[in-house]
């Protein structure tokens, strides 16, 4: 499995495995930072192969929970393992993600956001980063960083109400648009410049 660089994270021809790794990453990435949530991912996807031998990245999971429900393996066990922090609500997002038959190529926020452990945030930075010209923003701490440096009122943290998430959203895709920018790109300008700070 290729380790995901997040500092490159958008890509719009992404295969079907790594379309599963990427979703993956992004239920990582929740409350981690990016580059070490896929140092884990990695980490976890690898040792599975070695285990299970090539297979997606769903089909690895599935694989986990075949033996989970004879004794032999727990995904949580694994994910802790790997360093991928909450693994008992991660490893029951994985599990129902890989089960779930949603088309990772058309699902929309609402189908991911039924999955438990996904949310807008979540839901919103995978389509975006995976799809062109999508009009959705992932409200990380970074992008309302960069709103409240513009001299938006943003909370600190990532709104809880999706009705407070869809207006802050509405004014970070008009800043994109501002500067004649995909919102992808300015997320990924935004979440290099502001990562470190």
């Amino acid at each position: 499995m290729k380790l995901i660089d997040p500092t490159t994270i958008t890509n719009y021809t992404l295969t079907d495995d790594e379309l599963e790794a990427h979703i993956l990453f992004w239920v990582c990435a929740a409350g981690k930072n990016g580059v070490v949530a896929a140092k884990c991912l990695y980490d976890l996807l690898n040792n599975l192969e070695n285990i299970y031998g090539h297979l997606s990245p769903f089909e690895l999971v599935k694989a986990v929970e075949r033996q989970e429900k004879s004794g032999v393996a727990y995904l949580k066990d694994k994910l802790k393992e790997a360093g991928i922090g909450c693994y008992n609500l991660k490893a029951t997002t994985f599990k129902t993600l890989a089960a779930s038959g949603l088309d990772l190529r058309t699902c929309s926020t609402d189908d991911l956001e039924t999955i438990k452990g996904i949310g807008c945030k979540t839901s919103r930075c995978f389509i975006i980063h995976s799809r062109p010209n999508q009009k959705l923003a992932g409200l990380d701490r970074h992008a309302l960083h960069y709103l409240e440096d513009l001299g938006y009122k943003v909370p600190k943290t990532t709104p809880a109400s999706t009705k407070q998430y869809k207006q802050v959203e509405q004014w970070f895709i008009q800043e994109a648009y501002k500067q004649g920018l995909d919102v992808a790109v300015l997320d990924l300008k935004v979440w290099n410049e502001y990562r470190n700070k």
